[in-house]
């Protein structure tokens, strides 16, 4: 009796593991065929011939931003929109680290989340998501500043958590 309970709780795992692992696949695909759109874009259509990482950035549009270096070797980032792609020497502009410099400068309160390179009103800046503790909750913020020079855009405010 036990053998029986034993091996129908086996196959039940087992059949919740392949439905988890094609439902995962099924709401990942997606992203996955962006991501390999915008390598395959990028390495048709610029300098760049390898790529590290992608990453999504939503704006005003969507952008797939790719990382990579061109073929001696520099480093380089991409702006990807649909089947067009707009190259830059990572060194053209300021660093991710330089960007977050900038938001722990303004405040040394603020902690950076993460920074993406991304486009607001046809400009290409790095956003820098970051929170600030408050006397009465936390605060979250987007910071943006141009990806050439560093200059600061904006910075959007979001509602503040208890």
């Amino acid at each position: 009796m036990w053998k029986k309970i034993a091996l129908g709780a086996a196959a039940v795992l087992v059949a919740s593991v392949v439905a988890l692992v094609i439902f995962y696949r099924t709401i990942h695909n997606e992203e996955w065929d962006m991501r390999s759109a915008a390598i395959a874009t990028v390495t048709s259509s610029t300098y760049m011939k390898s790529v590290d990482r992608v990453e999504s950035f939503v704006g005003e549009k969507a952008y797939m931003i790719a990382f990579g270096k061109d073929a001696e070797g520099k480093d380089a980032i991409a702006w990807v929109d649909g089947g067009e792609a707009h190259m830059e020497y990572a060194d053209a502009g300021i660093s991710e680290d330089e960007a977050k410099r900038k938001v722990t400068g303004q405040n040394p309160a603020n902690e950076v989340l993460r920074a993406l390179p991304g486009v607001l009103n046809g400009t290409y800046l790095w956003e820098v998501l970051y929170k600030r503790r408050e006397d009465d909750g936390e605060r979250y913020y987007y910071g943006y500043y141009r990806f050439d020079n560093g200059e600061e855009l904006d910075t959007w405010r979001l509602s503040k958590h208890k």
